[in-house]
């Protein structure tokens, strides 16, 4: 089993970075991550063990082995994930940002993920439920269940990791739920960050 965990990294000065492979999105301030800068809005893999520098808020999706502790006095959200964490994966971090008023067609995905609201307001309706998401907010998918995203206020926009198969390197992961749901608009933008093929360390 493995894990796909959000932290809410608050550094000043120096902090390294667990096991795991890290997708790191700073929100605000100004990083080195292993020696590189990193800008705001902007995002970098980095592995387990890397070295933060500087003073910022940084949003850190992890993907490790289930086992790994938590910190949790930095955590937002974790959940497990059924895959086996000696096969390569894809981690792909990106920004969705929604049109005013915009829709999503009803839609699943290929892999799961965990999302964080950067701004804006949003109804996400997951499978039966029906949740409204403010800013900071962190929900979970599992690509399974059906999903609709309906923009509250002008400016919504969110951070998404998701850990997908290695053959769907570079591939979409939109899953529209019927021919007549993919033939409407998604009403959305990507900025794509990172998309990469990844591997755990051996325990």
């Amino acid at each position: 089993m493995m894990r796909l965990a959000l932290h809410e990294l608050a550094v000043t000065g120096t902090a390294t970075l667990p096991a795991g492979v890290h997708g790191l999105y700073l929100r605000r301030g100004a990083l080195r991550v292993a020696g590189a800068p990193l800008a705001e809005d902007d995002a970098v893999l980095a592995p387990g063990g890397a070295l933060l520098e500087g003073t910022g808020e940084a949003w850190c999706f992890t993907v490790c082995r289930a086992a790994a502790p938590l910190d949790r006095a930095s955590l937002i959200l974790a959940h497990s994930l059924p895959r086996d964490p000696a096969q390569p994966f894809v981690l792909r971090l990106d920004r969705v940002d929604f049109a005013e008023h915009g829709v999503t067609p009803k839609h699943g995905h290929a892999g799961p993920g965990i999302r964080r609201l950067l701004s804006g307001l949003l109804l996400a309706e997951l499978g039966e439920e029906q949740r409204r998401i403010t800013p900071g907010q962190a929900w979970h998918e599992t690509g399974v269940e059906p999903v609709v995203g309906r923009v509250l206020a002008p400016g919504t926009a969110f951070i998404r990791a998701m850990v997908l198969d290695a053959a769907l390197l570079g591939l979409p992961s939109f899953r529209a739920w019927s021919p007549e749901e993919a033939a409407k608009p998604r009403g959305v933008g990507y900025r794509l960050f990172l998309d990469r093929i990844c591997q755990l360390e051996t325990a």
